[in-house]
């Protein structure tokens, strides 16, 4: 299976499980924002860091399909 592929798949149960995972990890929602002597600087909710990881995820899964018909074709 394509590397790009691989990641694809990742990202997208990334961008599902993220809540729990980092419920698990221990780590909580200031991880999406820059903090700066505890005033918040930038950041980022974790629906919106969902958005993306799943964006990005289907992209690489229609990259990885797109090179693996390419090798086949070949």
């Amino acid at each position: 299976m394509n590397s790009k592929i691989i990641w694809g798949i990742v990202l997208l149960a990334l961008s599902l499980f993220l809540k729990p995972i980092m419920a698990i990890a221990g780590l909580n929602e200031r991880l999406f924002g820059l903090h700066l002597q505890g005033e918040t600087l930038f950041s980022l909710s974790p629906f919106l860091v969902r958005i993306i990881l799943a964006v990005i995820g289907v992209i690489m899964l229609i990259i990885g399909g797109m090179q693996t018909a390419n090798q086949k074709k070949k």
